[in-house]
């Protein structure tokens, strides 16, 4: 049997089982080996899938990886880093529509979801500005930058004419770590500062700073040493 045959016999064996079976009973690394075994031309999914769960040890990280960062792994190349990446940006997608059906950030929890939804599967770090009415339904929810939060970026005239045009009450503001520490940066602490203080010239109050990484998420508002900000 050539390889040709051995990968397509290798592929309807994996169909079958996929389609009888399901993926309840699959591990992480089974379930990625089985994935790549559709995207990959030779027979070296598990050796991929084995390289993958090495470096970034769970599914998610993998998933929020970027392409470069994906093809600096052995056996990865732009193939199956595009398959990876698209995986990922379906998954994106299907998150943030999740959002659609939600009117009212009436707590620190909703807040936290509705900010995961947006960032959670983002291979850059990204802003995200919420606003919101007097009784906390949102406004609009909107990204307005990329990057490390900074407020000489994140501040531009767009914002404040999308301010000017909103009038909101509230608004809170999010963005993702690519790595998966929840803490905030010391450049995060001056950013909150400076878009409360920014915020209050227009009557808006900032009701909290959500940063975003792999596995946790952290309100500033709701940790006691930052609460002073937002008070």
């Amino acid at each position: 049997m050539t390889d040709s045959e051995l990968k397509k016999q290798m592929c309807e064996n994996l169909q079958d089982d996929y389609l009888l079976n399901g993926s309840s009973d699959l591990s992480d690394f089974e379930l990625l080996e089985k994935a790549l075994s559709l995207a990959v031309a030779k027979n070296n999914s598990k050796e991929i899938a084995d390289n993958l769960m090495n470096e970034f040890n769970n599914l998610k990280s993998v998933s929020v990886a970027s392409p470069k960062r994906l093809m600096q792994i052995d056996g990865v190349n732009e193939q199956v880093a595009t398959y990876l990446s698209l995986m990922r940006d379906i998954l994106a997608r299907i998150e943030l529509r999740k959002n659609q059906s939600v009117d009212v950030l009436a707590d620190v929890n909703s807040a936290i979801e509705y900010a995961k939804n947006m960032l959670l599967f983002q291979d850059v770090e990204r802003v995200v500005l919420i606003t919101l009415d007097e009784d906390f339904r949102v406004i609009k929810s909107d990204y307005i930058s990329q990057g490390t939060a900074n407020f000489a970026n994140v501040m531009p005239v767009e914002v404040s004419k999308r301010l000017v045009a909103e009038k909101p009450c509230y608004v809170v503001v999010a963005h993702n770590h690519l790595v998966d520490n929840g803490e905030p940066s010391f450049s995060d602490i001056n950013f909150t500062i400076n878009l409360t203080n920014w915020l209050s010239q227009f009557g808006i109050k900032l009701l909290d700073h959500i940063i975003v990484c792999k596995s946790c998420s952290t309100s500033m508002a709701m940790e006691e040493e930052y609460k002073f900000i937002f008070d």
